[in-house]
């Protein structure tokens, strides 16, 4: 179980929840208690029935508290503000907040929020939140990149030059997201997340250079928060025999589980003169095109196919 005290909440998402706390401070120990087999009903809008912890009140639900008999509407406030689960209540949609509901809050020590964004924003935010507090974790060897707007994990045993070519790739214009031991969490049925676990993705350390810091060395663009796992790039010494072995149509692609998550997997040989940087943008690039339906190989088969069947058919006039 997760325990998320109202501050925390406030203190960590107050500027991406556009929040403003308008009445009952006192209530900032309230928490959301979050099971990991919770279905994300902590959130939305004003239900007495099944009560969320973080009930959220728009214009509708305004309109409709005004609507009800003066008797009715104080026994609503109380059954709405004496549930134990209770956390907190955002007023949404408008900054005209009933004095009954200041009163309300401020008497019963529960925290009454603004906010100007809509709603839905504001549970869709919270909801992604919840999730990635209450995802699977796993921390993986490797250095992860945003290259191209995807995000690749670049892995490989010891020596083989991930680091170099992280760097490689920033001088380059791509961002760097975590060295050494980023942290992925499945946020979705078929999302994994990864991130720096400390928050200090600005660092990279490089053999015979030590520890660098590439947001200090290239400006704030070279380093990124997070991003959706969508492609590992597998560095690899290969004997010969490996190499020629490798399907020289299709190139070596698999499939790693990540979390219960297929993740596409290429493996890059490492080899003296070969340039990685370029090679991995290009996978990149033509993991993007397969994504689409396209693929490269299956088109060349399909044209000399296709100009084979010309030559068999012979001249087509004199």
């Amino acid at each position: 179980m997760i325990r998320l005290t109202i501050d925390e909440l406030f203190k960590n998402h107050a500027e991406g929840l556009a929040l403003t706390w308008l009445a009952g401070q006192s209530g900032s120990q309230r928490a959301l208690l979050l099971e990991s087999d919770q279905k994300l009903a902590n959130v939305g809008y004003l239900n007495l029935i099944h009560p969320h912890q973080i009930q959220i009140i728009g214009l509708y639900e305004l309109a409709y508290l005004d609507a009800l008999d003066r008797g009715i509407y104080h026994d609503t406030l109380k059954q709405l503000f004496e549930n134990d689960n209770l956390a907190c209540i955002l007023i949404v949609d408008t900054e005209e907040v009933p004095f009954d509901l200041v009163k309300a809050a401020e008497f019963y020590h529960v925290s009454l929020f603004t906010s100007l964004l809509s709603g839905e924003n504001i549970i869709n935010y919270l909801h992604t939140t919840l999730a990635r507090l209450l995802a699977q974790r796993i921390t993986l060897h490797g250095v992860f990149m945003d290259v191209l707007g995807m995000g690749v994990l670049i892995m490989g045993e010891s020596g083989t030059g991930k680091s170099e070519l992280a760097l490689e790739l920033v001088s380059r214009g791509h961002r760097l997201i975590a060295d050494d031991a980023p942290e992925f969490s499945r946020i979705a049925p078929q999302t994994v997340s990864g991130a720096c676990p400390l928050g200090m993705n600005a660092f990279l350390e490089v053999r015979g250079l030590g520890i660098l810091n590439v947001q200090a060395l290239f400006g704030d663009s070279a380093i990124k928060k997070d991003k959706y796992l969508r492609l590992i790039v597998h560095l690899e010494h290969m004997s010969s025999e490996r190499l020629q072995n490798i399907d020289r149509l299709q190139g070596e692609y698999r499939i790693r589980r990540i979390l219960g998550v297929d993740i596409p997997e290429i493996c890059l040989p490492v080899a003296p003169g070969r340039n990685l940087a370029v090679l991995l943008e290009c996978a990149v690039r033509n993991h993007s095109l397969k994504m689409q339906g396209y693929n490269a190989a299956d088109d060349f088969c399909e044209q000399q196919q296709r100009a084979m069947r010309l030559i068999d058919s012979g001249p087509t006039g004199e």
